[in-house]
C-alpha cells in the first residue's frame, strides 16, 4: 500500500532504469536474475538501459541472455568512467524519470511500483532516493567490519532514512546504488566526468555533486521507503584493503572539492604516523582503535596523493 495519499494521475508514467557496468558479469547477472522477477502494473511502462563501459569479460554475453526477458536497451561507452557511462544513459533514456541502481543489487519485489507511486503522487519533486541494505556474500561480514560499523557503512553504501516519506535536500542524500531524477532535472545536471570512479579507481562523488546541486538550483527530494535494494558485498571487498582503497579516495575527494584537509607535506606526515599506529595496533588492541587509524591514515594518503598530482587544487565551482 502506497504511503503518499496524494490522488494519482492517469497518465501512464515511463521509467528508464539505468545500470552502468565495467567488468562484473557474476554480479551482473543476479542483478538481472532479480530485476526479472519485480512487480509491475498499467501504470507505467519501464525500459532497461544497460551501459557497457568497455568490460573484458563476458558482460555483453550476459546482457544478449536477458534481452527476451527484459525491456533491455543495451550500449557501449568507450570512454572510461562511471561519469561518463551514466551521461551515455542520460542521452539515450526516453523515460520521465530515470531510476539509477548498479550492476551488484538485488532489488525488492516491489522497488519500482514504489517509486511509481512516489512520482505519480507528487511530479513536482525532482529526485527520490530509498534504502540500501549491505549483503555480504559467504563467509558474511566479518568480525572487525560489524564491530566498526558505524566507522565502515559509508564504505559499502548502507542508507537507510527510515520508514517515513521524508524531505531529501542537499544535506540529506540518497546514495548511488538507489535513487531516482526526473528526466528533464536530469537532462540539465549531468555527471562530471572528472568524477565517479574508473575502472578500480575509488573516487566517486559524482552523483553526489549532481543531487547537490539539483537541491542548490531549488529541486527538492523525497525519500521513498518502500524502494528498497540489498548491495551484494563480495568477499574480496570485506578486507581491510578495500575499506583502505575506499577512504584514500575520499582524502582525494577532499582535496577535489576544497574540503578541509592537510596540506601536502602535513598530510603525509599525519598518513604515515596513523599507518604506523594502524600496523602496530592491528593485533594488539580492539577493532574501533586499529580501524580509526586506518582510515585516517587512508584519508591522509588519499590527501597527499591528490595534492601531489595538483599540487595548486582549488574548489570547484557548481555547474549546471
Amino acid at each position: 500500500m502506497s504511503q503518499y495519499d496524494s490522488p494519482k494521475s492517469s497518465r501512464q508514467v515511463k521509467i528508464s532504469v539505468a545500470i552502468c557496468t565495467w567488468n562484473r558479469s557474476r554480479l551482473l547477472r543476479r542483478t538481472l536474475e532479480r530485476l526479472r522477477e519485480i512487480n509491475v502494473d498499467d501504470r507505467f511502462e519501464w525500459e532497461l538501459i544497460l551501459v557497457d563501459n568497455n568490460s573484458s569479460d563476458d558482460t555483453q554475453q550476459v546482457i544478449n541472455a536477458f534481452s527476451e526477458t527484459l525491456p533491455i536497451v543495451s550500449l557501449i561507452e568507450t570512454v572510461q568512467g562511471h561519469s561518463a557511462s551514466r551521461n551515455r544513459a542520460i542521452e539515450a533514456a526516453s523515460g520521465d524519470y530515470i531510476v539509477w541502481t548498479d550492476n551488484d543489487v538485488l532489488v525488492a519485489d516491489d522497488w519500482l511500483t514504489s517509486y511509481c507511486d512516489a512520482f505519480i503522487a507528487e511530479p513536482d519533486v525532482a529526485f527520490f532516493g530509498g534504502a540500501i541494505e549491505p549483503w555480504f556474500e559467504p563467509p558474511g561480514c566479518p568480525d572487525w567490519i560489524e564491530a566498526t560499523w558505524d566507522k565502515c557503512k559509508s564504505v559499502y553504501a548502507a542508507r537507510d532514512l527510515g520508514e517515513q516519506p521524508i524531505e531529501l535536500n542537499e544535506n540529506r542524500l540518497p546514495y548511488g546504488a538507489n535513487f531516482a531524477i526526473r528526466a528533464d532535472v536530469q537532462r540539465q545536471y549531468r555527471f562530471d566526468p572528472t568524477l565517479g570512479r574508473v575502472r578500480s579507481g575509488m573516487i566517486g562523488e559524482d552523483e553526489t555533486q549532481v543531487l547537490k546541486r539539483i537541491a542548490r538550483g531549488g529541486g527538492n527530494g523525497r525519500w521513498v521507503p518502500n524502494a528498497k535494494v540489498q548491495h551484494i558485498i563480495p568477499a574480496d571487498r570485506a578486507t581491510e584493503r578495500y575499506v583502505q582503497s575506499y577512504f584514500v579516495g575520499q582524502g582525494q575527494a577532499n582535496v577535489m572539492f576544497g574540503k578541509p584537509s592537510r596540506h601536502r607535506m602535513a598530510a603525509f606526515v599525519d598518513a604515515a604516523f596513523h599507518s604506523l599506529l594502524y600496523r602496530s595496533k592491528r593485533h594488539r588492541t580492539q577493532p574501533d582503535e586499529w580501524v580509526s587509524h586506518l582510515i585516517r591514515s587512508s584519508i591522509s594518503w588519499g590527501e597527499f596523493k591528490m595534492h601531489s598530482l595538483k599540487p595548486t587544487a582549488t574548489p570547484r565551482s557548481p555547474r549546471r
